[in-house]
């Protein structure tokens, strides 16, 4: 999951990146310093200032483009626009911006919600979107294997990816159901390809539903619907915020309780039968270690950045943040998330996600649109 992460959220959402053909910066070795990945990170935190500024000039902010948005967009230019030795010394920055800044970044999304805010959602707020994650989940593993002759486990990653949180879904399932790392990055690819044409086109469908078919479509139910099929964290805070404060806002409960479902998802996976997922292991004694590595990744996958949102909602709830503090860490938390957004569309090359691969393509664009068909008849009962 993803608050741009790449709610990545991602998590905004909200995440470790497998070695991948998809990847557009070098991986940061583990021995750059803390000190090298800010400085890096500085330019990355200037161009993301840049467009906090430009979305609240009255030519851009009455098209409803947010600085997520903004800021998605100008990444994705300059990826595809620019070498990739002139982004190279950006990697450390980019990141630390799209792992540990996005997490953040949601976390500190809770300060616009309270409790009460969620209950006014009703019983909507929480049905639609484990609907719409169980029916993906099911849908995409038996299309996936009957209709594009993928592996049960690949089927499982790319139908993860759609149904849960988006990229740190997908990189969660892999390291349980032990898929390869170019499975992995293969899945991660449509996550940002399908993600990022949702984060667009919503906004639109909004307006053409409300504005030119006349539906009594509200932004409450259009951020459920938002949070409850959008892949990614950080995609369904853009979106969302390209409609009404409302519709993020909305948007961004339906999606936290589809990431929050990922730990409980993860159990089940590392409690299944080894037989049905590792078979041709050598005998008990390699089943016994493969558990072991589950319950180490299992806890590893952990979105904990997703109990940090409910925590500091929590606090908002009880009033225990100071109302001089929230304008300044709401700023902070916007110019996190803008920071979170470029540094995903810096990671995002139009090539690389086009060779991923015909059959997972197919199916992740099988569930795009039945996220968007089916939540949407799932609201439509529900709301």
């Amino acid at each position: 999951m993803q608050i741009p992460t790449a709610m990545s959220t991602n998590p905004i959402p909200v995440v470790v990146t497998p070695p991948s053909t998809v990847a557009t910066e070098p991986a940061a070795a583990p021995a750059v310093s803390w000190p090298k990945r800010l400085i890096a990170l500085l330019p990355l935190g200037g161009i993301a200032w840049l467009t906090m500024v430009l979305a609240d000039h009255p030519a851009v902010s009455r098209y409803g483009l947010s600085a997520l948005t903004l800021a998605m967009c100008a990444g994705m230019v300059a990826a595809n626009t620019m070498p990739r030795h002139w982004l190279a010394p950006l990697g450390p920055g980019m990141q630390l911006a799209r792992h540990h800044l996005l997490r953040l970044g949601v976390a500190l999304y809770g300060l616009r919600l309270t409790f009460g805010a969620i209950a006014a959602l009703g019983a909507a707020g929480i049905v639609v979107p484990l609907t719409m994650l169980v029916t993906t989940l099911l849908l995409g593993t038996w299309v996936g294997t009957k209709f594009f002759g993928l592996s049960r486990s690949e089927a499982i990653l790319v139908s993860a990816g759609s149904a849960v949180c988006g990229a740190a879904a997908a990189i969660a399932v892999s390291s349980v159901v032990r898929t390869d790392d170019r499975q992995t990055a293969v899945a991660v690819a449509t996550v940002v390809l399908f993600g990022t044409v949702g984060m667009l086109l919503y906004p639109w469908l909004y307006e053409l539903a409300t504005q030119h078919w006349h539906l009594a479509i509200t932004e409450r139910a259009f951020g459920i619907f938002t949070g409850a099929t959008l892949h990614e964290v950080a995609q369904v805070i853009a979106s969302g915020k390209m409609v009404s404060d409302a519709t993020a806002d909305a948007a961004v409960v339906a999606k936290m309780v589809r990431v929050l479902a990922l730990g409980p998802l993860l159990l089940i996976m590392a409690l299944w039968p080894q037989g049905k997922r590792a078979e041709g292991q050598a005998n008990a004694t390699a089943n016994a270690r493969a558990g072991a590595r589950d319950w180490r990744a299992l806890l590893r996958a952990v979105p904990w950045f997703a109990l940090g949102f409910v925590a500091v909602m929590a606090l908002n709830s009880a009033s225990l943040v100071p109302q001089d503090w929230k304008a300044p860490l709401i700023a902070l938390d916007n110019w996190m998330l803008a920071c979170a957004m470029l540094a995903i569309g810096l990671h995002t090359r139009i090539g690389d996600l086009l060779r991923a691969g015909r059959k997972p393509l197919g199916l992740a664009a099988v569930l795009f649109l039945f996220l968007m068909v089916g939540g949407a008849l799932v609201c439509y009962a529900a709301i």
